[in-house]
C-alpha cells in the first residue's frame, strides 16, 4: 500500500527567518492523529534565511538527522563539534542523555534542509555526533545508503533499527526499491517530479509505504529521500 501526502497538505510555519513544513506534529502544530510513523517522529522541510538560524538549545533521547539540499549549514554542539556542511551532506546527532547544539546559516544565501528525528531503541544512551560528505556520483541514478543501525558498515550508525537512503535521478530514469517483509517506508520527494508506483508526485510530496515495493520514474530530475524501518 502507498498513501500519498501532498506537500500542500503539510502544516506550514512561517517565522520570517524560517519557513517550515512539518510532516508530523511538531512545535506549534499539535495533531494527536499525526504524531509519528513507526519510529519516525519528525520530518521537517526547512528553509533558513541568510545570517539566521537556531540558537543553542537542548535535546535528549532522540536521533536527529539533517540532510542539506542547498546552502551551507553550520553546526556547533556541547560535545565540542563544529563544522559547516553543504549540498548532499548529512549530519547525525544522537541526543541521548542530553546535548545542546546550534544550527546556523552564516552565508548570504538560504539553506534548504530536511531534518528527521527517529526514536532511539532506548533512552539515556551516550550522546554522539557524526557527519559525512558524499560525492554526487554515489547517489546518481542509484540509492546511496546514508544511515543504518549499530554494526552496519560504511554508513553512519544510529541507535535504532532504521535506515536512510537517498537518490538523485536524471530525467526519464527508473529506480526500484524492494521492501522486505515486516518493514515500511516513508518517502520524501525533495526535488523534482515523477511517478511512484504510477502515482504522480510533485516536489515536496511524501508517502507512507508498506507491503509494496517501489518503482520510480523521473519526469524531471528528482532527488528522493527514504526512511526504512520496522513495520508498526
Amino acid at each position: 500500500m502507498i498513501t500519498q501526502i501532498p506537500f500542500s497538505s503539510l502544516y506550514a510555519a512561517n517565522h520570517g527567518w524560517l519557513q517550515s513544513r512539518f510532516h508530523f506534529s511538531f512545535a506549534e502544530y499539535h495533531d494527536r492523529a499525526n504524531m509519528h510513523y513507526g519510529v519516525l517522529r519528525v520530518m521537517n522541510d526547512d528553509i533558513i534565511a541568510p545570517h539566521t538560524g537556531f540558537g543553542t538549545h537542548p535535546h535528549r533521547d532522540m536521533e536527529i538527522i539533517t540532510y542539506v539540499l542547498s546552502g551551507e549549514l553550520t553546526h556547533q554542539d556541547s560535545m565540542g563539534n563544529a563544522e559547516s556542511l553543504g549540498r548532499g551532506s548529512i549530519q547525525y546527532l544522537s541526543a541521548g542523555t542530553g546535548v545542546s547544539h546550534s544550527e546556523k546559516n552564516e552565508a548570504n544565501v538560504a539553506v534548504h534542509l530536511i531534518q528527521t528525528w527517529i526514536l532511539p531503541s532506548h533512552n539515556d544512551l551516550l550522546p554522539r555526533y557524526g557527519s559525512k560528505v558524499f560525492d554526487v556520483k554515489a547517489r546518481h541514478n542509484r540509492w546511496l545508503h546514508l544511515i543504518g543501525p549499530e554494526g552496519k558498515a560504511d554508513v553512519i550508525n544510529i541507535y535504532q533499527d532504521a535506515n536512510m537512503f537517498v537518490a538523485e535521478l536524471d530525467q526519464n530514469r527508473t529506480l526500484g526499491f524492494e521492501l522486505k517483509i515486516d518493514r515500511q517506508l516513508y518517502l520524501k520527494v525533495m526535488e523534482g517530479r515523477g511517478t511512484i508506483n504510477e502515482i504522480i508526485f510533485e516536489q515536496g510530496d511524501a508517502a507512507k509505504v508498506w507491503d509494496e515495493d517501489l518503482f520510480i520514474e523521473s519526469l524531471t530530475p528528482m532527488h528522493i529521500l527514504l526512511v526504512e524501518m520496522p513495520k508498526a
